[in-house]
Protein backbone atom coordinates (compact mmCIF):
# COMPACT_ATOMS: atom_id res chain seq x y z
CA UNK A 1 0.00 0.00 0.00
CA UNK A 2 1.67 3.46 -0.85
CA UNK A 3 0.97 6.44 1.42
CA UNK A 4 -1.88 8.10 0.97
CA UNK A 5 -2.14 11.91 2.38
CA UNK A 6 -5.89 13.07 3.12
CA UNK A 7 -7.53 16.76 3.94
CA UNK A 8 -9.90 17.19 6.52
CA UNK A 9 -12.00 19.71 5.25
CA UNK A 10 -13.68 20.08 8.42
CA UNK A 11 -11.00 22.15 9.87
CA UNK A 12 -9.49 24.99 8.62
CA UNK A 13 -5.91 24.56 7.23
CA UNK A 14 -2.49 25.80 8.77
CA UNK A 15 -0.26 28.08 7.52
CA UNK A 16 3.12 27.40 5.92
CA UNK A 17 4.39 28.52 9.08
CA UNK A 18 3.03 26.06 11.82
CA UNK A 19 4.73 23.38 14.05
CA UNK A 20 4.08 20.39 12.25
CA UNK A 21 3.69 17.02 14.50
CA UNK A 22 2.70 13.85 13.01
CA UNK A 23 1.00 11.57 15.62
CA UNK A 24 0.57 7.47 15.42
CA UNK A 25 -3.10 7.05 15.88
CA UNK A 26 -1.76 3.79 18.08
CA UNK A 27 -2.18 5.38 21.24
CA UNK A 28 -4.37 8.31 20.37
CA UNK A 29 -7.18 5.52 19.43
CA UNK A 30 -8.10 2.31 21.14
CA UNK A 31 -7.42 0.26 17.86
CA UNK A 32 -8.15 -3.40 19.68
CA UNK A 33 -10.91 -2.80 22.32
CA UNK A 34 -13.75 -4.83 22.01
CA UNK A 35 -15.93 -2.20 23.86
CA UNK A 36 -18.77 -1.15 21.55
CA UNK A 37 -19.23 2.50 20.50
CA UNK A 38 -21.39 4.36 18.56
CA UNK A 39 -21.65 3.17 14.91
CA UNK A 40 -17.51 3.28 13.69
CA UNK A 41 -16.17 5.58 16.64
CA UNK A 42 -13.27 4.07 17.81
CA UNK A 43 -12.94 4.58 21.87
CA UNK A 44 -9.80 6.54 23.10
CA UNK A 45 -6.66 5.54 23.45
CA UNK A 46 -4.12 5.65 26.17
CA UNK A 47 -2.36 9.10 25.21
CA UNK A 48 -5.90 11.00 23.84
CA UNK A 49 -5.10 13.55 25.86
CA UNK A 50 -2.02 14.66 24.13
CA UNK A 51 -4.56 16.24 21.28
CA UNK A 52 -6.23 17.57 23.71
CA UNK A 53 -3.47 19.56 25.19
CA UNK A 54 -1.84 20.47 22.09
CA UNK A 55 -5.62 22.27 20.75
CA UNK A 56 -5.41 24.39 24.44
CA UNK A 57 -2.15 25.52 23.43
CA UNK A 58 -3.43 26.26 19.86
CA UNK A 59 -6.46 28.09 21.46
CA UNK A 60 -4.76 30.10 23.92
CA UNK A 61 -2.14 31.46 21.53
CA UNK A 62 -5.55 32.12 19.11
CA UNK A 63 -6.87 33.97 22.06
CA UNK A 64 -4.04 36.49 22.27
CA UNK A 65 -3.89 37.07 18.58
CA UNK A 66 -0.58 36.06 18.15
CA UNK A 67 1.31 35.69 14.72
CA UNK A 68 3.23 33.21 16.01
CA UNK A 69 3.12 29.11 14.61
CA UNK A 70 0.35 27.41 15.93
CA UNK A 71 0.71 23.40 16.01
CA UNK A 72 -0.74 21.37 13.19
CA UNK A 73 -1.59 18.33 13.79
CA UNK A 74 -1.05 15.04 11.21
CA UNK A 75 -2.50 11.92 12.32
CA UNK A 76 -0.50 9.03 11.09
CA UNK A 77 -2.14 5.26 10.79
CA UNK A 78 0.30 2.40 9.64
CA UNK A 79 -1.23 -1.03 8.22
CA UNK A 80 -4.84 -0.03 8.74
CA UNK A 81 -6.44 -0.69 5.71
CA UNK A 82 -9.30 -2.21 7.06
CA UNK A 83 -9.91 0.82 10.25
CA UNK A 84 -8.97 3.83 7.90
CA UNK A 85 -12.54 5.07 7.40
CA UNK A 86 -13.02 4.57 11.29
CA UNK A 87 -9.95 7.15 11.66
CA UNK A 88 -11.24 9.28 10.11
CA UNK A 89 -14.63 9.16 11.52
CA UNK A 90 -13.63 9.07 15.06
CA UNK A 91 -11.50 12.05 14.61
CA UNK A 92 -14.01 13.76 13.70
CA UNK A 93 -16.55 12.51 16.21
CA UNK A 94 -14.46 13.99 19.16
CA UNK A 95 -13.96 16.97 16.95
CA UNK A 96 -10.52 16.99 17.22
CA UNK A 97 -8.19 19.42 14.90
CA UNK A 98 -6.51 17.14 12.77
CA UNK A 99 -5.63 19.11 9.42
CA UNK A 100 -4.42 15.27 7.46
CA UNK A 101 -4.83 11.95 7.67
CA UNK A 102 -1.30 10.01 6.42
CA UNK A 103 -2.28 6.14 5.65
CA UNK A 104 1.18 4.08 4.86
CA UNK A 105 2.28 0.87 5.68
CA UNK A 106 5.73 0.13 8.14
CA UNK A 107 7.83 0.06 5.41
CA UNK A 108 7.08 3.48 4.11
CA UNK A 109 6.04 5.54 6.75
CA UNK A 110 9.52 7.69 7.14
CA UNK A 111 9.32 8.29 3.87
CA UNK A 112 6.12 10.01 4.22
CA UNK A 113 6.55 11.90 7.21
CA UNK A 114 9.68 13.29 5.14
CA UNK A 115 7.29 14.35 1.64
CA UNK A 116 5.17 16.09 4.68
CA UNK A 117 8.11 18.03 6.13
CA UNK A 118 7.24 17.26 9.77
CA UNK A 119 8.68 19.19 12.86
CA UNK A 120 8.18 15.68 15.15
CA UNK A 121 7.12 12.47 14.71
CA UNK A 122 5.18 11.02 18.09
CA UNK A 123 5.02 7.45 18.29
CA UNK A 124 4.56 4.93 21.61
CA UNK A 125 7.02 2.15 19.55
CA UNK A 126 10.39 2.64 20.03
CA UNK A 127 11.39 0.74 17.43
CA UNK A 128 9.35 3.57 15.22
CA UNK A 129 10.86 6.39 16.83
CA UNK A 130 14.37 4.93 16.52
CA UNK A 131 13.35 4.02 12.60
CA UNK A 132 12.24 7.88 12.29
CA UNK A 133 15.97 9.16 13.72
CA UNK A 134 18.07 6.93 11.92
CA UNK A 135 16.27 9.00 9.01
CA UNK A 136 16.71 12.01 9.98
CA UNK A 137 13.09 12.95 11.12
CA UNK A 138 12.89 13.85 14.29
CA UNK A 139 10.96 12.04 16.66
CA UNK A 140 10.62 11.01 19.88
CA UNK A 141 8.27 8.98 22.29
CA UNK A 142 4.46 9.39 22.70
CA UNK A 143 3.34 8.48 26.19
CA UNK A 144 0.46 7.16 27.84
CA UNK A 145 -1.56 9.08 30.42
CA UNK A 146 -3.59 8.00 33.58
CA UNK A 147 -4.72 11.11 34.67
CA UNK A 148 -8.62 11.58 36.12
CA UNK A 149 -11.52 11.55 33.70
CA UNK A 150 -14.86 13.43 34.01
CA UNK A 151 -18.14 12.29 32.78
CA UNK A 152 -19.59 13.79 29.57
CA UNK A 153 -18.53 15.62 26.73
CA UNK A 154 -15.96 17.46 28.76
CA UNK A 155 -13.82 14.43 30.35
CA UNK A 156 -11.20 15.09 28.92
CA UNK A 157 -9.92 18.56 31.05
CA UNK A 158 -6.79 19.55 29.30
CA UNK A 159 -3.89 19.19 31.32
CA UNK A 160 -0.76 21.05 30.40
CA UNK A 161 1.68 19.35 27.25
CA UNK A 162 4.20 18.58 29.38
CA UNK A 163 7.81 18.14 27.49
CA UNK A 164 10.00 15.43 29.04
CA UNK A 165 13.78 16.25 27.77
CA UNK A 166 16.14 13.97 28.70
CA UNK A 167 19.60 15.55 30.31
CA UNK A 168 21.78 12.52 29.39
CA UNK A 169 21.68 13.30 25.75
CA UNK A 170 22.66 16.97 26.30
CA UNK A 171 25.14 16.60 28.95
CA UNK A 172 26.38 13.04 28.83
CA UNK A 173 29.83 13.00 26.62
CA UNK A 174 29.77 10.38 24.12
CA UNK A 175 33.06 9.58 25.65
CA UNK A 176 31.37 8.41 28.55
CA UNK A 177 29.11 6.91 26.90
CA UNK A 178 31.14 4.66 24.93
CA UNK A 179 33.13 3.98 28.28
CA UNK A 180 29.26 2.77 29.51
CA UNK A 181 29.43 -0.11 26.50
CA UNK A 182 27.57 2.15 24.10
CA UNK A 183 28.17 0.32 20.66
CA UNK A 184 28.46 2.83 17.51
CA UNK A 185 25.12 2.33 15.98
CA UNK A 186 23.54 2.99 19.19
CA UNK A 187 25.77 6.50 19.42
CA UNK A 188 24.47 7.22 15.93
CA UNK A 189 20.84 7.39 17.10
CA UNK A 190 21.93 9.11 19.95
CA UNK A 191 23.36 11.69 17.94
CA UNK A 192 19.89 11.87 15.71
CA UNK A 193 17.99 12.46 19.24
CA UNK A 194 20.23 15.18 20.29
CA UNK A 195 19.94 16.66 17.13
CA UNK A 196 16.08 16.29 16.41
CA UNK A 197 15.93 17.67 20.44
CA UNK A 198 18.12 21.09 20.25
CA UNK A 199 15.74 21.54 16.51
CA UNK A 200 12.32 20.93 18.84
CA UNK A 201 13.55 22.33 22.16
CA UNK A 202 14.37 25.84 20.26
CA UNK A 203 10.99 25.78 18.84
CA UNK A 204 9.34 24.81 22.30
CA UNK A 205 11.32 27.47 24.16
CA UNK A 206 10.15 30.29 21.62
CA UNK A 207 6.10 28.91 22.17
CA UNK A 208 6.78 28.88 25.92
CA UNK A 209 7.96 32.34 26.12
CA UNK A 210 4.57 33.31 25.37
CA UNK A 211 2.87 32.02 28.69
CA UNK A 212 3.61 32.85 32.00
CA UNK A 213 4.77 30.65 35.17
CA UNK A 214 1.31 30.08 35.78
CA UNK A 215 -1.26 28.42 34.18
CA UNK A 216 0.64 27.78 31.04
CA UNK A 217 -0.44 24.63 28.65
CA UNK A 218 2.69 24.44 28.43
CA UNK A 219 5.36 22.94 30.41
CA UNK A 220 8.36 21.80 30.19
CA UNK A 221 11.09 19.26 32.31
CA UNK A 222 14.56 17.48 32.17
CA UNK A 223 15.28 15.15 33.84
CA UNK A 224 18.76 13.24 33.97
CA UNK A 225 19.13 9.88 34.52
CA UNK A 226 22.52 8.30 34.46
CA UNK A 227 24.59 11.92 34.70
CA UNK A 228 26.26 13.49 37.83
CA UNK A 229 25.34 16.43 39.34
CA UNK A 230 27.52 18.64 36.89
CA UNK A 231 26.48 16.89 33.71
CA UNK A 232 22.74 18.02 35.02
CA UNK A 233 23.99 21.47 35.25
CA UNK A 234 25.56 21.64 31.43
CA UNK A 235 22.57 20.12 30.48
CA UNK A 236 20.52 23.04 31.82
CA UNK A 237 23.37 25.15 30.59
CA UNK A 238 22.55 23.25 27.03
CA UNK A 239 18.95 24.04 27.38
CA UNK A 240 19.28 28.04 27.66
CA UNK A 241 21.61 27.81 24.96
CA UNK A 242 18.75 26.35 22.50
CA UNK A 243 16.43 28.85 24.11
CA UNK A 244 14.97 26.81 26.39
CA UNK A 245 13.84 27.71 30.10
CA UNK A 246 12.74 24.38 31.60
CA UNK A 247 10.10 24.23 34.32
CA UNK A 248 11.47 22.09 36.25
CA UNK A 249 14.51 19.92 36.47
CA UNK A 250 15.59 16.65 37.81
CA UNK A 251 19.32 14.92 38.66
CA UNK A 252 18.20 11.40 39.61
CA UNK A 253 22.08 10.28 39.35
CA UNK A 254 21.06 6.51 38.45
CA UNK A 255 18.25 5.98 40.28
CA UNK A 256 15.15 4.82 39.10
CA UNK A 257 13.25 7.22 36.69
CA UNK A 258 9.75 5.56 37.41
CA UNK A 259 8.26 7.19 40.33
CA UNK A 260 9.38 11.24 38.37
CA UNK A 261 7.55 9.76 35.18
CA UNK A 262 4.17 8.62 37.52
CA UNK A 263 4.34 11.99 38.86
CA UNK A 264 5.10 13.80 35.50
CA UNK A 265 3.48 11.78 33.30
CA UNK A 266 5.19 13.50 30.29
CA UNK A 267 3.11 13.97 26.99
CA UNK A 268 6.24 13.83 25.41
CA UNK A 269 9.44 12.29 25.84
CA UNK A 270 12.47 13.03 24.21
CA UNK A 271 15.14 10.73 25.34
CA UNK A 272 18.53 8.74 24.87
CA UNK A 273 18.33 7.61 21.76
CA UNK A 274 15.57 4.60 23.18
CA UNK A 275 18.32 2.72 23.93
CA UNK A 276 17.56 2.94 28.47
CA UNK A 277 14.06 2.54 27.05
CA UNK A 278 12.66 -1.08 26.43
CA UNK A 279 9.16 0.44 27.06
CA UNK A 280 7.20 3.05 27.47
CA UNK A 281 5.63 2.29 30.87
CA UNK A 282 2.18 3.01 31.79
CA UNK A 283 2.34 6.16 33.75
CA UNK A 284 -0.28 5.46 36.88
Amino acid sequence: MESNIIINTDVVQMSASAIVIAVSCHGIFDLNSDTPTESDTLPKGVAFSFIKAIQAINEKLAAKNSHDPLFDLILVANDLQGNQSKVVSSTKHYGLQISRFCFCTSEDFTQSLQATNVNLYLSMETSDVGKALQEGVPAALLCPQTRPQLEGDEEQVASPLTVLLSGDVMGLPEEKLLEAGFSQPQLQIFRAAKASMADFAAVIGEMRRHFGREDSPLRVTLMSVLGSRDEWASALLTARGWGLEVDEAYCLAGASREPVLKCIQPHILCYDGLYNVTEVPALS
